[in-house]
């Protein structure tokens, strides 16, 4: 079974330790688009990195390469000649560091959303794309994705081509928190609260579309979401902030009194009725209810953002080890 962490290398200092073992995969995030080619100029440790990819054991080191407001995809992939130079880039610095593979984080194709360029062509120049990336690393690197919890998404993936090029896709079943109403972001079951925005309905969405289970890795968050100035569960919000790592969301969810736990769509939830504040997040409860999810389902197991939001004693990735 699949167990991934997202280690955003800017906070990252080594990996705690045990931690190693209860790991198979981390993906080093990101690498970014710089003038049509992947860059890993602006990381502030890459020796440390390449000194845990020397001694990786067991554990698949992955280049996830985007993220969430990063730029440059639409026109890296646009033609021929672009691809074949982003394509390179990447598989140079995959080479150079000794990594097993790349995980590509575009956030999203056809879709500005995050501020990026666009365009209708992204659905079949991004499938170009990783069809160029999986004959430069050949059979034996590895290659994924990282797929957004929405049916729009979905639609704009070239599902079954992509499904025959990539070892399996990490559903990032989180943030399904709707962006006008107070809701859970990492809710796995449907619910009075959550409706359709569950993780268990995402994988049906991608299962649906031409992803096997046996090729589909669950998220989960290792952050916490919070509503300012909110009335409760259901309630009209604005767009929810961080309320940063597990230990940070922890604090606020003390100071709101307690903790309360959603059966149907197992996932805990604070509210804070004098300062109006509204948490979401993931405990070791909801991470046990996912784990039992992945194995009863046949998922190909579970990934979480990110590595670094745990307690110094890794109370999260441990729920996922038990």
């Amino acid at each position: 079974m699949i167990i991934a962490a997202y280690i955003a290398v800017e906070r990252f200092k080594g990996m705690r330790l045990g931690d190693a073992e209860k790991l198979t995969h981390v993906n080093f995030s990101f690498a970014l688009v710089k003038d049509g080619k992947g860059s890993v100029e602006h990381w502030p440790n890459p020796e440390l990195i390449r000194e845990f990819v020397k001694n990786k054991a067991h554990i698949k080191t992955i280049l996830s390469v985007g993220g969430w407001g990063a730029g440059g995809f639409s026109p890296a992939v646009a033609n021929e000649k672009s691809r074949e130079v982003f394509a390179q880039s990447l598989v140079d610095i995959v080479n150079d560091f000794g990594f097993d593979g790349i995980d590509m984080d575009w956030e999203y194709p056809c879709d500005d959303v995050a501020g990026i360029e666009a365009s209708p062509d992204d659905k079949p120049n991004y499938t170009a794309f990783i069809q160029l990336l999986r004959d430069k690393l050949g059979k034996n690197k590895i290659v994924t994705m990282a797929a957004g919890g929405s049916q729009n998404c979905v639609d704009n993936l070239e599902i079954p081509k992509l499904v025959e090029l990539m070892d399996f896709i990490n559903i990032m079943t989180y943030d399904l928190c709707p962006w006008d109403s107070v809701s859970y972001h990492p809710g796995l079951y449907p619910s009075d609260v959550t409706g359709n925005q569950n993780a268990d309905a995402i994988i049906g969405m991608y299962e649906k579309a031409g992803v096997p289970r046996n090729k589909q890795v669950i998220g989960a968050a290792f952050y916490g979401r919070i509503y300012r100035d909110v009335d409760g569960l259901n309630a009209p919000a604005g767009i929810p902030g961080f309320s940063g790592g597990y230990t940070e969301t922890m604090e606020w969810a003390e100071a709101a009194g307690s903790i309360q736990y959603d059966e149907k769509a197992e996932t805990p939830y604070a509210y804070n009725k004098k300062e109006r504040t509204f948490l979401t997040f993931d405990n070791p409860r909801s991470l046990k209810a996912k784990m039992d999810y992945v194995k009863s389902t046949n998922l190909a197991g579970i990934m979480f953002w990110e590595y670094s939001c745990d307690t110094e004693d890794s109370t999260l990735l441990k729920s996922l080890s038990l």
